[in-house]
């Protein structure tokens, strides 16, 4: 056992903690959490929105080849009528995944936004820590960075 008293240099080291903002981290979570949620969805409105335009617009083609395809025509023009209909499907193909790749990329840039602006408009991000402690790990605001206006963190 030892007989030494504490130092009390040890104790002057460490800033006192302001237990309202870890009471708060809570609140603050389940907001970011809230937010997070209403941005996956209206990402699949988005997305629901784009698979029901594609398939109105080969309906449309369709019925018009349907239509066609009722009157009597010559084999070259069956065979233009198969080569447009190929034609329209790679072409909205293209076009579908383009439109869906980008509401997920966009989904995906809202919810990493929402992420690091914090969960309230107009405030300051959470804070990553509390004078005389490091900062929590994984909370680091550079991984957030989604529009390329924060620069890099320095290592010193």
């Amino acid at each position: 056992m030892s007989t030494r008293k504490p130092n009390g240099s040890h104790a002057a080291a460490t800033a006192p903690v302001d237990i309202t903002q870890w009471n708060d981290v809570q609140r603050q979570q389940m907001a970011a959490a809230a937010q997070a949620n209403c941005a996956l969805f209206r990402g699949f409105e988005t997305i629901r929105g784009i698979q029901q335009k594609t398939a109105h617009q080969a309906l449309v083609h369709r019925r018009a080849i349907a239509e066609k395809l009722r009157e009597p025509c010559h084999p070259m023009d069956l065979v233009a009528m198969q080569a447009e209909m190929v034609r329209f499907d790679l072409q909205g193909a293209a076009m579908y995944w383009q439109q869906l790749a980008t509401a997920v990329l966009e989904m995906q840039r809202e919810m990493l936004g929402n992420a690091s602006a914090g969960t309230e408009a107009g405030s300051e991000p959470a804070p990553t820590g509390f004078p005389g402690y490091p900062p929590m790990p994984g909370l680091n605001p550079f991984f957030f960075n989604v529009n390329g206006t924060q620069r890099a963190a320095s290592t010193a």
